[in-house]
């Protein structure tokens, strides 16, 4: 019973994530041609969700030697994730401020 609990947690946020990030990606592509700047964002979004499983598991291992302080789960969480989390702070900052004009 713990296996088939531990192994439907841990498919079950894999679904969870990856079902996210295709609904998020289908709902880029049905955005209409007004507003690119929504698209952009919920596509920067979907591409953010979709990697953060990864940059967790580098992170993770960054810090699997002995001699490792939490400095290097940051690192190795912001050498995956740092791209993606850019884009998606600069299409933020364009949705908004489209938003107020």
């Amino acid at each position: 019973m713990d296996i088939f609990l531990m192994y439907g947690v841990y498919y079950g946020l894999l679904a969870i994530i990856m079902g996210l990030s295709f609904f998020l990606f289908t709902k880029a592509m049905s955005v209409r041609e007004k507003n690119i700047r929504l698209a952009v964002f919920l596509f920067s979004i979907g591409i953010n969700i979709l990697v953060l499983p990864i940059s967790f598991f580098i992170g993770a291992m960054a810090t699997d030697a002995p001699e490792s302080s939490n400095l290097q789960i940051v690192q190795g969480f912001l050498f995956v994730q740092g791209l993606p989390l850019f884009v998606a702070i600069i299409s933020l900052i364009l949705l908004l401020k489209n938003k107020r004009n």
